[in-house]
């Protein structure tokens, strides 16, 4: 049962998407048409054309129309029956669960870092007391994270707009959910489901190894690993085979989707940096910067993060989240929506941002200039591409900004504890931070 907190803010966050999705029709008709919001990968209007190329016995990935999975055209011409106000609703109930499981997977979150900080205050110095986390801190930024969810603007657009990246991230939620609670079956079910959509979450694997090794020896350790990897590998090809038979026993999907991600031939404008450097790019150049763009957001930061944050598997997982969410090949505000909900977890690192003014600033010109440079672009004819990119990069490099300084900021946290609020000298020389 919910709380009067929890109740009040599902309450706020079911009233302003039925306002919005039912009451504001041209507010709709924005969302559901604009770049920003909706992408070749998450298009509902490219769905219904799957679903009627299904019915109609034709094969919806022979064009280039239809990117998702046979599983979910599937599950989308099921629910097809329905009128749109009923899959309307249908949207605003996964929402809402995604947003649910965003909360509990926060609390459960907040609740790991007090246990843990219990368990190791022996350890910490005196004078850091200060920078301890309380119980009344635990429940106050997990009610935040609920709140934000609830009210965030980029997570009402998404809905409004009857993006599949909708359900795409209650599937990341509940794998965050059940890799906070051990629940080693639903994560790989659920983790295995959402990279078969969008392929870049298969790197979440990594910290999927390190929790659910992490209270064994270093010889079962390793064997834990091995079954978990085994367990992701077996998963995915049955999903495959599943998604192989569904399409009528042909591998066609397999270019729909995946190469579709990875190759990136679609330049629809998005929020990404992908579309606009590959109009600019020579041909005979561009196998090489499509591999180097996709190894840049699949391998560059994983095993870096992963060895330094091997002790903290809830942040890696969030803080690779975030980056796969940022550069993916076709991002939209879904994506940043997913992991800016988190971020009130981690308000105990503010104090050490270091560009936070400037980061806030960069990120709410460039929301609001991007529809403008887009209306002066396509409508107006008085711009050009180059100044909808730019506001795009501006985004990005904001998010980027965020997110290291929120690294810098875990890892000072982490550094004060152990060796107290008057910086140590070492061998001689102040005691700084190291990222390795």
């Amino acid at each position: 049962m919910l709380n009067r907190v929890e109740a009040r803010y599902f309450g706020i966050g079911l009233i302003l998407r039925i306002f919005f999705v039912f009451f504001q029709s041209t507010t709709r008709h924005y969302f559901e048409n604009s770049g920003e919001f909706v992408t070749p990968l998450n298009s509902w209007k490219r769905i219904i054309e799957g679903i009627y190329l299904r019915q109609l016995n034709v094969s919806p990935f022979l064009g280039s129309i239809v990117h998702e999975t046979p599983l979910s055209l599937l599950l989308f011409t099921k629910l097809y029956i329905f009128k749109d106000e009923y899959i309307e609703v249908l949207f605003i109930i996964l929402d809402l669960l995604s947003a649910f499981f965003t909360y509990k997977a926060a609390h459960h979150i907040l609740t790991h870092l007090y246990d843990r900080q219990t368990e190791n205050k022996s350890a910490y110095k005196e004078d850091s007391k200060v920078l301890w986390l309380t119980k009344d801190h635990v429940q106050k930024s997990a009610h935040t994270v609920l709140l934000c969810a609830m009210v965030n603007p980029l997570s009402i657009g998404t809905c409004v707009a009857k993006s599949s990246l909708v359900i795409h991230n209650l599937l990341l939620t509940m794998t965050f959910y059940f890799f906070m609670t051990y629940r080693l079956i639903p994560f790989i079910f659920t983790l295995c489901l959402a990279s078969s959509i969008s392929m870049y979450p298969i790197v979440l694997i990594v910290p999927g190894l390190l929790q659910f090794s992490s209270n064994a020896n270093n010889k079962r350790s390793i064997v834990r690993m091995f079954l978990v990897f085994a367990l992701f590998v077996c998963t995915n090809v049955t999903l495959l085979f599943v998604n192989f038979h569904i399409n009528h026993q042909s591998w066609s999907f397999i270019d729909a989707i995946y190469h579709f991600i990875f190759y990136v031939p679609d330049y629809t404008p998005n929020t990404g940096i992908f579309w606009y450097f590959f109009t600019e790019m020579f041909e005979h150049f561009r196998s090489l910067f499509v591999w180097t763009f996709q190894m840049h957001v699949l391998l560059l930061y994983l095993f870096p993060f992963t060895i330094r944050l091997r002790n903290e598997p809830a942040f890696l997982f969030w803080l690779l989240c975030a980056i796969f969410c940022i550069f993916k090949s076709y991002p939209a505000y879904g994506d940043v929506a997913f992991y800016i909900n988190y971020l009130p977890i981690w308000c105990f690192l503010f104090r050490y941002v270091r560009n936070g003014l400037v980061i806030v600033c960069m990120i709410l010109v460039a929301m609001l200039m991007t529809p403008i440079t887009w209306y002066l672009w396509i409508y107006a004819g008085s711009a050009n591409a180059n100044f909808y990119f730019a506001m795009t990069l501006v985004f990005n490099v904001a998010q980027t900004f965020l997110l290291s300084d929120l690294l810098y900021a875990y890892l000072k946290r982490q550094f004060f504890l152990k060796n107290g609020l008057n910086i140590p000298n070492i061998n001689g020389k102040e005691g700084q931070v190291e990222f390795l």
